[in-house]
């Protein structure tokens, strides 16, 4: 996965069609940070992402959080899923995230395959609990991430706890 950013729709193409030439499988995009004053709306990112889809013709990812000043709406991540086929994971990064997995999952049904907890996997095991398919930690300790996914997902949520718990003494 390659994080492909920039606020000009033209070099955020070219950055996604270096990436997909070299092997990358997934983009990860967020809407174009100008300003705190200066947002896009929901068809200028419709438009802009699915520009870069098309460049790319490989798996994207959105990162929805703060940091680009836009707001992601539930309703547009789940029309952008089910209108965009490269579309199907998110990242979700925002206030009150814990409850916004189940929402787009119930929403976007089989569009949907990934929710990811954000926040350094902070809240992850809550986050697991109402619908993430994992998290994106950056480079966070991955080896001690993965254990607890995989009891987490196959309900030894007991087990997912030792772990960190361990790592921790």
């Amino acid at each position: 996965m390659i994080t492909c950013k920039h606020f000009s729709t033209q070099f955020a193409i070219e950055r996604a069609r270096y990436a997909a030439a070299r092997g990358a499988s997934l983009l990860m995009l967020m809407p174009p940070y100008h300003s705190v004053s200066l947002n896009a709306d929901a068809p200028s990112m419709l438009d802009r992402f699915g520009c870069i889809a098309d460049a790319a013709k490989i798996s994207i990812l959105v990162l929805n959080a703060l940091l680009s000043g836009v707001t992601l709406t539930m309703s547009f991540l789940v029309r952008l899923a089910r209108e965009m086929p490269r579309f199907s994971c998110f990242n979700i990064e925002v206030p009150f995230a814990a409850a916004k997995p189940r929402t787009l999952t119930d929403a976007g049904g089989e569009a949907i395959l990934g929710p990811f907890d954000g926040e350094e996997a902070i809240t992850m095991m809550p986050d697991l609990d109402v619908g993430a398919s994992g998290t994106i930690p950056g480079a966070l300790l991955p080896d001690l991430l993965r254990p607890v996914i995989d009891h987490q997902t196959t309900g030894r949520r007991r087990e997912a706890a030792l772990p960190m718990e361990e790592c921790c003494r």
